[in-house]
């Protein structure tokens, strides 16, 4: 019985799992998919192929047998290699990939299709369900390989999360004690649990509670079930918590306990650049959009660079020009902080 945990088990509540039990289990036989073949458009190896499941009842402890026989014949079928490939394709190349709409034997299909029916014929290499060889397949293709790859794929809320706190995350006295880093996280801060995750940032994001999904099939790894306009509202309202100083009446958000999403880029900053160069807005702005947005080339950033320059150089009414030059103040504190949650919510930082 594949189910979802309950409080007669003792399982983690919400983690999908097998579990046998006698008392429910039903000893005669047994045919599960009678009658069915795989349809044509799988091609070969596999259209036509009957998947037909005939079980011999079994009694006792013996009848978790079967469950491993309805498993593997599940895991052997093509349409759970279509599925999972598929997802695997989504989360490396892109969200152009769609599950059970592709015909294989169609001489002019799509790259997609292509990559998809690649990594299936790999995981068909003896012993089945290697999903070493389905990656490799996928690392090797031109589809990975080539621009059609590049930037190509957003942030779940788990990992826009996990980049924010890792993006300014360093010692900022050379030792690596608790209270030594410029951002941190307890991660409960992030997601909760199961009985309070609704007031935390991943449910807000669009309803990721980890481990405790409803459905055993994943969480999304395209675009289209993470970004509305709603969730892209909940993403500026984390990073505006976070980069707020702790004692910022309005930093916790409802988190029970306190916010514990925590950062002093100002601290960073002084770790990082020498003393002069602390109060050059342009010095300012070079350094984060380096560690927020690595690899990326000074032409792609000119436009992020201009206006993280500009809010540090212009007041709360952002008309009045007004440098900032007092490392000590509150307005520099103030600045420092909104320009880095400012660049976090542009859209490149929302890339994987």
């Amino acid at each position: 019985l594949l189910s979802q945990s309950t409080s007669n088990s003792t399982n983690v509540p919400g983690v999908w799992a097998f579990n046998y039990r006698s008392d429910h289990q039903n000893a005669s036989n047994q045919v599960i998919f009678p009658g069915k073949t795989v349809p044509a458009r799988f091609g070969s190896p596999w259209a036509g192929n009957s998947y037909q499941l005939n079980i011999t009842g079994r009694s006792g402890t013996n009848g978790i047998q079967e469950g491993y026989q309805v498993l593997t014949n599940l895991a052997n079928l093509p349409f759970t290699e279509e599925f999972i490939c598929v997802k695997l394709c989504r989360l490396f190349v892109h969200d152009n990939f769609t599950h059970g709409e592709y015909d294989y034997t169609d001489p002019n299909m799509s790259a997609e299709a292509r990559l998809v029916h690649d990594c299936m014929l790999a995981w068909e290499t003896a012993p089945k369900g290697q999903i070493r060889l389905v990656l490799q397949t996928i690392f090797n293709s031109a589809l990975f390989r080539g621009q059609t790859a590049s930037m190509q794929k957003i942030k779940t809320p788990l990992e826009f999360c996990v980049s924010a706190i890792r993006a300014l995350r360093t010692s900022t006295n050379g030792t690596y004690l608790p209270g030594s880093y410029s951002s941190d996280t307890d991660g409960y801060s992030i997601s909760g649990d199961s009985r309070t995750a609704t007031a935390y940032p991943l449910n807000r994001m669009g309803g990721m509670l980890l481990f405790d999904r409803n459905d055993p099939n994943g969480y999304s790894e395209d675009a289209a079930g993470w970004i509305s306009a709603g969730t892209l509202t909940e993403r500026i309202r984390f990073v505006q918590t976070y980069c707020m100083t702790n004692s910022d009446s309005s930093k916790n958000d409802g988190i029970s306990g306190g916010n514990k999403n925590v950062s002093d880029p100002v601290a960073l900053l002084a770790n990082r650049l020498p003393p002069a160069s602390l109060t050059s807005a342009s010095a300012v702005a070079d350094y984060f959009l380096s560690i927020l947005f690595p690899g990326e080339g000074a032409a792609n950033m000119t436009l992020y660079r201009n206006a993280a320059i500009k809010f540090l150089n212009t007041a709360d009414d952002n008309v009045t020009s007004s440098p900032f030059v007092s490392t000590t103040s509150t307005t520099y504190q103030n600045r420092v902080r909104g320009m880095v949650a400012m660049l976090m919510t542009l859209q490149r930082f929302h890339e994987q």
